[in-house]
């Protein structure tokens, strides 16, 4: 009895153990700061290329499509399209957001600034 008990309790024992993840350190960087900004995707009746949006909560003054350094509106083939290559730019995914009047979801992302 008191080896089954034994082997029993072997048995459950990984149950009981949780991982943990490591907490991040902080940067040494003590003037770093987080921006945030939304992204919102949008495409024509007729197209099969996404545009997106990008609202840093500037007002509605400013232009908010994503464009290249010639000036060009950049274009993608797909939502993941999209967000790959705000990731390459160091946005990072925080939630998504999505309005029952819209069609597509948006995005809330953030990246690290820092101020030398």
């Amino acid at each position: 009895m008191k080896a089954l008990l034994l082997w029993m309790s072997i048995a459950f024992l990984p149950c009981l153990v949780m991982a943990q993840t490591p907490h991040l350190t902080p940067s040494k960087n003590t003037n770093a700061a987080e921006e945030y900004c939304i992204v919102k995707t949008h495409s024509g009746i007729f197209e099969r290329t996404l545009c997106i949006d990008i609202d840093r909560g500037e007002g509605p003054g400013f232009d908010k499509r994503l464009r290249d350094e010639n000036g060009s509106e950049i274009r993608f083939n797909s939502l993941a399209d999209a967000l790959n290559y705000m990731a390459r730019q160091g946005w990072v995914y925080v939630n998504t957001i999505k309005d029952k009047s819209d069609e597509h979801p948006d995005f809330l992302m953030k990246r690290l600034l820092t101020s030398n």
